[in-house]
């Protein structure tokens, strides 16, 4: 499969692609800076409008790389939010049980699956009957996985944010702070 990243031309709109690798794409282990002052290869512009990248799906192997590497990130900020997908569950799961990465790792593939029981617990007003139903038979799966690992989300700490910890940790039998 090829990755790419995509500048978009301010001026004439054109759309040049960048190849990447499986690991530049994952990591965003390229220059932007560089990329967003190129030339346009249709005008010959300096002006972009927007760069465009898709994270690759999350495998075994960029898990392993990002668990293990300080400096590897899967998105600037919050990526806990890019892991809180319910295909990547189990993955997360053994990762957490096996221990082998990094604890700061660890501690953000626990709040990644704190983040998705809190998501398919709150504001079920906001989804539809049939929406709600499948949220609930994925919060029926992650729930008892995380009462299995009270022990590792409470040696994470405040590694789970506050408003995650006040409607997931009632639901696994930990009291919250505010509790």
């Amino acid at each position: 499969m090829k990755y790419k990243l995509t500048r978009t031309c301010k001026d004439c709109k054109n759309v040049d692609s960048i190849e990447l690798t499986k690991v530049e794409s994952a990591f965003e282990l390229y220059n932007s800076n560089t990329i967003w002052k190129s030339s346009c290869t249709n005008c010959g512009s300096t002006n972009c409008e927007s760069l465009g990248h898709h994270h690759p799906t999350l495998d075994k192997e960029l898990l392993d790389m990002w668990g293990n590497n300080p400096e590897l990130f899967l998105m600037e900020q919050d990526q806990e939010l890019l892991l809180a997908e319910y295909d990547y569950f189990t993955m997360l799961l053994e990762a957490i049980d096996e221990s082998k990465y990094l604890d700061t790792k660890i501690n953000v593939l626990i709040e990644a699956i704190c983040v998705l029981l809190y998501d398919n617990t709150v504001s079920p007003d906001e989804y539809s009957q049939k929406e709600n139903n499948e949220r609930e038979i994925i919060a029926n799966k992650v729930r008892p996985e995380l009462i299995k690992r009270k022990d590792k989300i409470l040696n994470a700490g405040d590694s789970v944010m506050e408003y995650i910890q006040e409607i997931v940790y009632p639901q696994i039998g930990i009291k919250s702070k505010r509790a």
